[in-house]
């Protein structure tokens, strides 16, 4: 068997990125949220025009990790405007990570935000933040284990109704 393979990700991959960040959404969010809404989501969310534009941001990456030859996750780290509760101004947000339910539990989610944090350093950040629904409590629960601590909300818009998720950072300190 082939060991996970995390790189970082190209415009070339746009069709599978916008493939993989649906389903992945879709398994994620369907159980705690409404299936229409995930779906309407998913589909505004994961469009070739919406994943191109990653690609053009200045001082973001995306990372893509595959399995099997699959491709199974990926994660995406930009520059955005940095919620107030964030001390950092200059912090950099981890907008997304996600992983396919088959490939989790095996360590490549650890092995993914191993990746982000060396990218995070490469960008010159020195925290990360994110915002995390508060009903997706497998995600708290993996973030927090990776030294995020909660620091305060954000609004984001789901469903026609703003929330306030939880925001989350940790320092970009990479160990040996």
């Amino acid at each position: 068997m082939t060991a996970p393979l995390i790189r970082l990700a190209t415009v070339d991959d746009v069709p599978l990125l916008c493939a993989l960040g649906a389903a992945t959404f879709r398994e994620t969010y369907r159980e705690i949220s409404d299936p229409r809404e995930v779906d309407d989501y998913a589909d505004e969310h994961f469009t070739p025009e919406r994943v191109a534009a990653w690609f053009r941001k200045p001082c973001a990456c995306t990372l893509l990790a595959v399995a099997a030859g699959a491709p199974v996750g990926y994660a995406h780290l930009r520059h955005a405007r940095v919620p107030a509760c964030v001390a950092d101004r200059k912090a950099i947000e981890l907008s997304r990570l996600y992983l396919l339910g088959t490939a989790q539990g095996t360590g490549l989610g650890s092995a993914m935000m191993a990746a982000v944090l060396a990218q995070a350093a490469g960008l010159e950040a020195r925290t990360v933040w994110l915002g995390a629904y508060d009903r997706n409590l497998r995600a708290l629960a993996f973030y927090a284990r990776h030294g995020f601590v909660r620091v305060g909300t954000h609004k984001f818009e789901f469903g026609g109704r703003t929330h306030a998720d939880p925001v989350l950072t940790r320092p970009v300190v990479l160990t040996p």
